[in-house]
């Protein structure tokens, strides 16, 4: 026998049965999510420094035109781009003491310009706190005469430092964890429904009826008290 169609009371009915067997799954997944997260996750930090480029050549005058900031906006953008770029990359690690090589610095650092302005975050990230605030620092302290090298026409001056972080940015362990628990309470449902779906087993007068379509004449009751007690286990409220 197949069965064509579920209701809504069927698939109520196997998760109150399977009800326990989903918690557990649950549990194990979202603790499964919190170990893999703690202990085989390498914590990665963060820090920043901010700088601030402008064109070298004003005019005379204290009011700054529109030109100017336009200028200064084109300057910011070439900056962005610049303070990636091999030579300075090559000074950094040079000031560093050959710590970090250029192309491990390059993956670490990333550099966005707020909009509107002529402020260059820089943003580094890696498994160390200590070197990557020394990243970050060397950056802001030789950036600026590499990168006045190259870019004629414009000027950079570091505005914040980096600091020591004292917390990773990721990986963020609540929120796997929560991920964990969903993704577990998800697939064991999703099991449970399909138990349901593929469940052929004849339990009430209604599935002979559903199944069949045909009329129910009567039923034999148990004839035990162990069997009377066993069907009223299996029987769906």
């Amino acid at each position: 026998m197949n069965r064509v169609e579920i209701t809504f009371q069927d698939i109520l009915w196997t998760i109150k049965k399977y009800i326990l067997w989903i918690v557990a799954v649950s549990l194990v997944s979202m603790i499964a999510a919190w170990v893999y997260s703690t202990y085989f996750v390498t914590p990665i930090y963060s820090t920043s420094i901010s700088v601030c480029v402008f064109a070298n050549e004003r005019g005379t005058s204290s009011d700054v035109t529109t030109g100017e900031l336009t200028a200064d906006a084109s300057i910011a953008n070439t900056y962005q781009v610049l303070i990636t770029s091999q030579p300075v990359m090559n000074a950094v690690s040079t000031d560093l003491g050959g710590k970090v090589s250029p192309e491990t610095l390059r993956s670490m650092i990333t550099a966005t310009v707020q909009k509107g302005t002529q402020i260059i975050n820089v943003y580094i990230r890696g498994a160390k706190p200590q070197l990557i605030a020394d990243i970050g620092n060397s950056l802001a302290e030789v950036g600026p005469t590499v990168l006045n090298s190259l870019a004629h026409g414009g000027e950079m001056v570091a505005v914040d430092h980096a600091k020591i972080p004292t917390r990773p940015s990721s990986p963020n362990i609540s929120s796997n964890t929560t991920v964990g628990l969903v993704l577990g309470l998800l697939l064991s449902c999703s099991v449970v429904i399909l138990i349901a779906l593929l469940d052929t087993t004849i339990w009430r007068e209604e599935d002979l009826d559903r199944a069949f379509n045909i009329p129910i004449l009567g039923s034999v009751p148990p004839m035990s008290a162990a069997a009377i007690a066993a069907a009223n286990r299996r029987r769906r409220r």
